[in-house]
């Protein structure tokens, strides 16, 4: 005992010499790590939409007012039923007038609703409300930046309901309406308990109607709840529904999560998160901070190895002006590209990392140019990268190589390997077409 004594003092020695340890730095280092690689989507409610509280609270205050209803309704449902002139031929009237006062209102986002959207590591979000104050603030952004925004919406209607195509969507500056937009017809968006319980059943039923693409992209995914006011019942059968279709690795929650509603997430094999010892109202501006130092230490460190990219480049240093250029077209259309001059580290083990690279991208795009004949008889790392896609390839089921090639290249006859020849390539002149070659790429993986 004496001696077990006397080590637990040494270690506290030891230790008490390592100044500013702290257990929260390693959960934030986990929190910007999975946002940094795509792992991570908001799923954004009403409660941080505008600087004077919830806009569907506002909204019901103000019918509230003109009908001179009970000041203790508390809901909309509340409402229709208290109501003398909302009797029970016309009460889908209430979505009608949400429509008309949705459409002369100008809200105004939040600051922290804005400072969210603005982060490039989140293009795609998920709302819970049916209000456009997401979508407006999300166009002002992104098109800003020269980037269209997709609008995609659950209203309930499986003729109409729309689905992702593809997981590499996840990365196009997108807003999914959850539970409807305003401007529909009855029942279309959420507004009554009873609507959240049909919009819930019909995420959950095994119907042609259901986004099953979007919930099978989102099985590895975390979901940053932040601004959502759920019950504990309806919370658990939102995700419920989400696990039972196989989705969610788990969640980053901003929001008060009750100590029951917790067991019974992590009863249900869900990983729960909370960026730590922060409010909501200072999570934003602490992430923000956060990044900025990762992007310095990147650049300062040459740091910035991302695995799991959406198409890995490779190309022959005599045409990095093309690999440049097509780099810029394809990540300004939402793409993450693996591109050697960002993605190798200072004294790295860069051959592994080239291959790691190769085997986690989901497409491999080899720029064929002329230089790569009348380098034959060179020995290049290119060549190596072509071998380690042959190799990944075999293992898809699906086109994985998507080779582009110049004009005057005799892409049948050149000296590259038979098995890379084999795939469908796309030809280009000159460098101003890797706009049109980026549509190519992308048309060719949808």
């Amino acid at each position: 005992m004496e001696d077990n004594n006397r080590n637990d003092i040494l270690l506290d020695d030891i230790l008490g010499g390592i100044h500013g340890f702290n257990a929260n730095d390693a959960e934030w280092d986990t929190f910007i790590d999975q946002i940094i690689q795509g792992n991570v989507i908001p799923v954004i409610g009403p409660e941080i939409l505008c600087e004077n509280g919830n806009p569907h609270k506002s909204i019901l205050k103000y019918f509230i007012k003109i009908f001179n209803a009970s000041s203790h309704i508390n809901s909309f449902s509340e409402l229709i039923s208290d109501h003398k002139f909302l009797v029970h031929n016309q009460r889908d009237y209430i979505y009608s007038y949400i429509n008309q006062v949705i459409a002369k209102s100008r809200f105004s986002p939040s600051k922290l609703l804005h400072d969210l959207l603005s982060i490039e590591q989140f293009p795609f979000v998920i709302t819970t409300s049916f209000t456009p104050i997401v979508e407006n603030t999300m166009r002002e952004i992104w098109e800003g930046k020269g980037k269209r925004l997709k609008l995609m919406c659950f209203n309930n209607n499986p003729e109409e309901n729309q689905d992702i195509k593809y997981d590499i969507d996840l990365y196009s500056p997108t807003v999914y309406y959850m539970f409807g937009k305003a401007g529909d017809s009855a029942h279309r968006y959420v507004v009554t308990d009873i609507d959240m319980l049909d919009f819930c059943s019909s995420w959950i039923a095994d119907t042609e109607g259901r986004p099953s693409k979007l919930i099978s992209c989102l099985k590895n995914k975390y979901l940053l709840m932040i601004g959502n006011s759920y019950s504990d019942w309806l919370f658990r059968f939102i995700w419920y529904s989400l696990r039972k279709s196989g989705t969610g690795s788990g969640l980053y929650a901003c929001d008060n999560i009750e100590d029951d509603l917790s067991r019974f997430l992590q009863r249900n094999q869900t990983i729960l998160r909370r960026p730590p010892q922060v409010t909501i109202d200072t999570m934003i501006d602490k992430l923000n901070e956060k990044l900025e130092r990762k992007r310095q230490n990147n650049n300062k460190n040459f740091n910035s190895v991302e695995y799991g990219a959406d198409i890995f480049i490779s190309y022959s240093r005599r045409d990095a002006d093309i690999a440049e250029k097509l780099y810029e077209q394809l990540t300004q259309k939402g793409i993450n590209v693996w591109f050697d001059r960002n993605n190798i580290t200072a004294g790295g083990k860069f051959m592994d990392e080239i291959r790691q690279g190769i085997r986690t991208a989901k497409y491999f795009i080899p720029i064929l140019s002329l230089n790569i004949e009348q380098e034959k008889n060179e020995s290049h790392v290119y060549r190596i990268e072509w071998g380690e896609a042959i190799e990944t390839s075999a293992s898809y089921g699906r086109t994985y190589i998507i080779p582009i090639f110049e004009n005057g290249l005799d892409f049948y006859q050149a000296s590259i390997p038979d098995k890379l020849r084999q795939h469908n390539a796309i030809q280009y002149d000159n460098i101003e077409d890797m706009r049109i070659i980026a549509d190519k790429i992308i048309n060719v993986i949808k």
